[in-house]
């Protein structure tokens, strides 16, 4: 992995701040981006309200599968909405059929959550369903991990489908009225704005051009899998709380679109930039969590006040410079994590610190395999020498 000097990172940390808060000063009523920002928000909000009228457990997964559907034109919102629900139905099954005998031995629990994790992130990077094979890796891993201290699997498996089913479900319900709205104001359904190529499919005509792909890709994925199959086998015996959220940091980290990879004279800088960000919008996203949460208390009123405004901010970056895009993306579903509780009006600090911890650990440990990565091949590129 490529390292970064001090010099290096001021000027990253710099620049981010200064993009950042271009983006700040573009925050408007009025807009494209006011609107898609307005969506999101209603989205989670119809996805909590529902979790909250069925008693659902992980709400902050459902808040996060509405918050995550959500884009700019109805096309794009119901493509990644059909891939999140095969993809967690396909992880799902698989899991469900496969845990009962995995988790019986630490080596075999360690080398299935590798093969899912390799696979996943294989897939996802020359895939054109990229985003369907990334979310069949993460569901699959969820449940193994889960059904490691519960044997009721198939009770995991359909909680975690219902989850993101609920989440998915309201984002597309608020994006389809929204296009109804259009549809019935204007005369004529709106033309969806123009958007560039897809990672997918830039990845698929990539493949075809560059022999470099496939090791790339394997290079990605055995990176991956070794973080995960090395914390499996700490998980077996000393179950980590926090571990859903190490799994899940790890699988998407690395989903990387592929011509960004190939572009890189270093292509594990675009990863370790990745890493970057994800961190940057994580701590952003907890220190504005932590500090609102202890004032709201138990206030349902407060909490979805607090809740919509950080929701908002994060879909306007999202949408907005691509330097700065993936840190309002890891904003979003940060702040969703750490202030969503298991009890919806609850301003409990434990659980959300416990997330948190989960997506620095799984940061911090995969970047330790990539600098192990980098050092073996130094070496063999100076033996060869």
């Amino acid at each position: 992995m490529a390292r970064l000097s001090f010099a290096q990172l001021t000027d990253f940390l710099r620049s981010t701040a200064r993009v950042l808060w271009m983006e700040l000063r573009l925050l408007h009523w009025r807009g494209a981006r006011t609107w898609l920002a307005l969506e999101t928000v209603g989205s989670v909000l119809l996805a909590l309200l529902l979790a909250e009228l069925f008693h659902m457990n992980d709400r902050w997964w459902v808040a996060i599968s509405a918050y995550v559907v959500m884009r700019a034109d109805w096309q794009t919102a119901f493509s990644r909405a059909l891939q999140r629900m095969a993809g967690t139905l396909g992880g799902a099954l698989v899991a469900a059929l496969v845990a009962p005998w995995v988790v019986q031995s630490m080596l075999l629990y360690s080398l299935s959550l590798a093969v899912v994790a390799g696979v996943g992130v294989y897939r996802a990077l020359g895939s054109t369903r990229s985003y369907g094979w990334l979310l069949a890796a993460v569901t699959a891993l969820l449940v193994l991990a889960d059904t490691l201290h519960d044997a009721q699997v198939y009770r995991i498996a359909l909680l975690r489908t219902a989850d993101v089913a609920v989440g998915t479900l309201s984002s597309l319900s608020v994006a389809g009225l929204v296009q109804l709205g259009r549809h019935y104001a204007r005369g004529a359904l709106s033309k969806p704005m123009a958007s560039a190529a897809t990672p997918s499919a830039a990845a698929s005509s990539i493949d075809r051009r560059l022999s470099t792909v496939r090791r790339l890709r394997a290079v990605h994925a055995l990176q991956g899998a070794i973080t995960i199959a090395l914390l499996a086998a700490l998980d077996f015996h000393g179950h980590f709380r926090d571990f859903p959220q190490i799994l899940v940091t790890i699988a998407v980290v690395l989903v990387i679109p592929l011509e960004s990879l190939v572009r890189q004279e270093d292509n594990q800088r675009a990863v370790a930039l990745r890493m970057a960000n994800r961190t940057l919008g994580c701590l952003l996203a907890a220190a504005c969590a932590f500090t609102l949460l202890p004032l709201i208390g138990d206030q349902p009123l407060a909490f979805l006040l607090c809740l919509s405004a950080g929701i908002w901010l994060a879909a306007h970056v999202q949408a907005g410079n691509p330097t700065t895009s993936y840190i309002g993306t890891q904003f979003g579903i940060a702040f969703l994590m750490v202030f969503v509780q298991d009890q919806l009006w609850s301003a409990q600090l434990g659980p959300a610190a416990l997330r948190l911890l989960g997506i620095l650990c799984g940061v911090l440990s995969l970047g330790l395999v990539m600098l192990g990565f980098a050092g073996l091949r130094q070496r063999l590129n100076r033996g060869a020498g």
